[in-house]
């Protein structure tokens, strides 16, 4: 009674934390109820039909140019108090980057709607909660197309105020609604764009398109991706940066542009006061902060270089106070943000408790040997083989990981314009890994028979011993009931309180009902490959002279410890040189940050499953369906894979 009333504690807490993440990261979105917030999951067809009611309402003749159709598109609106049908405000688009969701862009649009902007921020085709249908519904926009012209017919908007933002991929979505609106003679143009990491459309702008846009560029020094494409390093001298001013100022001729001035197509001028808008019709400015690709969206700096451009393009919006770009507050939302991973990591170990003691999965528990019934002893020979295990593990994953991630594109469907490999790159190296670990137990098996000298040698895959075929879908059932109930608290964020649990590209989510079949059907499997023989290594891993917290301690850090290396490998080339030491593993990089912090909880919660149920294919089955939903539900999944079933 005393552990189950202490389960329970820890139960409550966890939830607790859920909670006041869920309702704090809603306060804030909502500027503490100055700032409406909605969340939208229409058909084309719907967003067009509200399209023509606003026209109706409003009187505006906002044309439709993106097409109709059943295609799914989510999208977020936050309308501060101060943005009214008499005083209309700027809005501004926001678009995230890839494999990523609408939220992504949390820093922008709460410091963009408490300076007064209406903010509209999507979940691009093929991410989060949109089709992959809206891409060519909205001509290659991603959807920004479709939300720009409901941001036009909203009465609280200002029509020929609407700015676009985008980091990464997102940008890519910028351009492709720009390319469609702002052509000759049309009366429906973005007036703003702030395109930050993410400038590969910057050089393919026309005149036309740039013609009466405020536009921000920032390529940033340490960009991962730019470093590659466009010398980020260097980019205020050489031929990519003049490129970029030229497409306003053509007869820009300087030796190195200065990091931050405005040009018009006559020449620079001055920057504005702050809170006020330029005087200019069109100019851009080009800007090359000391920070990394995913620092754009979730840095200071980043967020005060997207604040300062909408200010720049439109002055402080009617009715609202200026409020410098110095002055943010979203870090606040990021604690919020970062209670609710706490919280939602940690009822692993509570519901496992309670679960396993409930009449239907009591059959699940199996007889866990106390440390000191244990035979093994951590001596010389056994340290030795124990340390060659590790090493020869970290050293296959590391390598692995460099070679393999970036073979997840291969596997694509290349019917899909907007797929992208993420879920294909970890999804390959997480297989090769668990076929790794089995290889390496079996030969340091091997190698301990032989040193063992005709002596008995426990078999390390004896923890995966089960008594009956009953017993494992019983297994499996309990794993399935554990995640879904760690799953409860994250829909109820999203339906409830327009909110999800993440800490920048480390995403916790609530993915679609009608995908989650898919899911297990077709990812979970390739994710289990790798966390049951963890968890059957982990388990077999312990010694009667050596404490399990330590044994614990330092499986999770082999499991973590390839990818510790290899970000240590990239980022301290990029900051010594300004070039990652592996060109090609930009994006490999920036996804590793979350899956080391998986690699080593899932030894923890691994060796507790197995300490309290005795039974690894528990622990594996948990650990795998977790991490493998944590890792999917914000990419786009459902057609990463070549093969369909």
């Amino acid at each position: 009674m005393k552990k189950l009333s202490k389960s329970k504690l820890v139960l409550i807490i966890a939830v607790a934390l859920m909670l006041i993440s869920m309702v704090g990261t809603a306060c804030m979105q909502g500027n503490w109820g100055k700032t409406q917030v909605k969340t939208y999951y229409v058909s084309l067809n719907e967003l067009q039909d509200m399209i023509r009611e606003n026209n109706a309402k409003t009187g505006k003749d906002i044309q439709i140019t993106f097409s109709g159709s059943d295609a799914q598109f989510s999208f977020m609106t936050l309308i501060p108090k101060t943005a009214t049908a008499e005083h209309p405000a700027p809005a501004i688009i926001c678009a995230h980057g890839g494999a990523n969701t609408k939220e992504m862009q949390m820093p922008g649009y709460i410091e963009l709607a408490r300076r007064g902007f209406v903010v509209i921020t999507i979940d691009m085709s093929e991410h989060g909660y949109t089709d992959a249908a809206t891409m060519g519904a909205t001509l290659d926009s991603y959807g920004m197309l479709a939300a720009a012209e409901y941001a036009m017919s909203l009465p609280c908007v200002k029509e020929d105020c609407i700015g676009v933002t985008g980091h990464s991929q997102g940008n890519s979505a910028c351009y492709g609604t720009i390319q469609a609106l702002n052509t000759e003679g049309s009366t429906q143009r973005i007036a703003a764009w702030v395109e930050g990491a993410g400038s590969m459309p910057a050089v393919l702008i026309t005149p036309e398109e740039v013609r009466g846009m405020i536009w921000t560029v920032s390529v940033d020094h340490y960009d991962e991706f730019d470093s590659v494409y466009f010398d980020s390093p260097h980019i205020l001298t050489n031929d990519n940066g003049k490129t970029i001013i030229r497409g306003v100022y053509p007869g820009y001729n300087d030796d190195a542009v200065v990091d931050g001035q405005w040009y018009d197509p006559s020449g620079p001028i001055d920057a504005p006061k702050p809170g006020e808008a330029l005087e200019a019709e069109t100019a851009v400015r080009l800007l090359n902060p000391p920070i990394t690709h995913p620092m754009f969206h979730f840095t200071l700096t980043g967020t005060k270089i997207t604040v300062d451009g909408f200010y720049a393009a439109f002055g402080t919006p009617d009715g609202a106070k200026y409020i410098p770009s110095s002055n943010q507050v979203w870090p606040v939302t990021v604690c919020f943000e970062l209670l609710g991973l706490i919280g939602f990591f940690m009822m692993i170990f509570p519901l496992v408790a309670l679960l396993k003691d409930t009449k239907l999965f009591a059959g699940i528990t199996r007889k866990v040997p106390a440390r000191d019934e244990l035979s093994a002893t951590l001596d010389l020979k056994e340290g030795i083989i124990w340390a060659l295990t590790l090493v020869a593990s970290v050293i296959f994953a590391f390598f692995s990981y460099k070679k393999l991630y970036p073979a997840g594109d291969a596997l694509l469907n290349p019917a899909i314009y907007a797929a992208n490999g993420v879920a294909n790159g970890i999804g390959i190296w997480t297989l090769a890994c668990g076929a790794f670990a089995v290889v390496v137990t079996v030969l340091a098996f091997l190698l301990r028979k032989i040193l063992a000298r005709g002596k008995e040698v426990g078999n390390p895959f004896a923890p995966a011993a089960l008594d009956s075929l009953k017993q494992f879908f019983l297994t499996a059932l309990f794993g399935i009931t554990v995640v879904v109930l760690m799953f409860i608290p994250v829909y109820i964020a999203r339906y409830v309180f327009n909110a999800d649990f993440r800490i920048c590209s480390f995403i916790v989510m609530a993915g679609e009902i009608s995908e989650l079949p898919l899911v297990l059907c077709k990812y979970v499997p390739i994710w289990l490959c790798f966390y049951i023989p963890n968890a059957i290594t982990l388990a077999a891993t312990r010694y009667k002279n050596v404490p399990d917290w330590v044994t614990a301690l330092v499986c999770a850090v082999a499991n973590s410890l390839a990818l510790v290396i290899f970000v240590i490998k990239q980022y301290g080339t990029l900051f010594r040189t300004g070039f990652l030491w592996d060109p090609n593993g930009g994006m490999a990089g920036i996804v590793a940050f979350p899956i080391i912090f998986c690699l080593f909880f899932a030894a923890f919660s691994a060796r507790y499953v197995y300490k309290k149920t005795g039974n690894i294919w528990a622990a594996g089955f948990i650990n795998g369906t977790v991490m493998c939903c944590s890792t999917l539900f914000a990419t786009s999944f459902p057609t990463d894979f070549v093969l369909t079933f």
